[in-house]
């Protein structure tokens, strides 16, 4: 099982329901991947972070993680919920 954790951007300019894509996210990857708000000193197999758009560069370099898997539209979900199921 692999774990994860999920940062969202700061929701300035929001294009679609990020809360939504996050339990289908969740719920798509059950079987394979747990998921975790972050907490300090933990390492993780893969950050999930959900931007509201396109414009917002920052990764959470300050969260361990493996992997970054970015969603800025409700058009990555599916790219995203592949890429975390090809780590497991």
């Amino acid at each position: 099982m692999l774990r994860c954790t999920v940062k969202f951007c700061g929701g300035c300019n929001p294009r679609y329901d990020r809360g939504e894509v996050y339990q289908t996210v969740r719920t798509s990857l059950a079987d394979v991947a747990a998921f975790s708000y972050p907490e300090d000193g933990v390492h993780y197999d893969a950050l999930l972070i959900i931007r509201g758009c396109t414009g917002c560069p920052y990764l959470y370099e300050e969260i361990d993680a493996d992997h970054r898997i970015i969603i800025d539209s409700a058009d990555g979900i599916e790219e995203a919920i592949r890429t975390i199921r090809q780590l497991a």
